[in-house]
């Protein structure tokens, strides 16, 4: 993530994840992402509609 990161310059940029899945969102949060709001989306993999966590990096 971090070499990514490094990569694209543009900011903000913005990230979304499960809002269950501690891993995903502390990986972002030790990359600089901080979570700014919630929401509901789709996911594919599970067939239905989740919670999720809407995170912003600034520059």
């Amino acid at each position: 993530m971090r070499a990514l990161l490094a990569e694209v310059p543009e900011r903000p940029l913005y990230a979304r994840a499960a809002s269950d899945n501690a891993g995903s969102l502390r990986v972002l949060e030790k990359c600089g992402f901080r979570a700014v709001a919630t929401a509901r989306g789709y996911a594919q993999a599970r067939g239905a509609e989740i919670d999720e966590t809407v995170l912003i990096l600034e520059g």
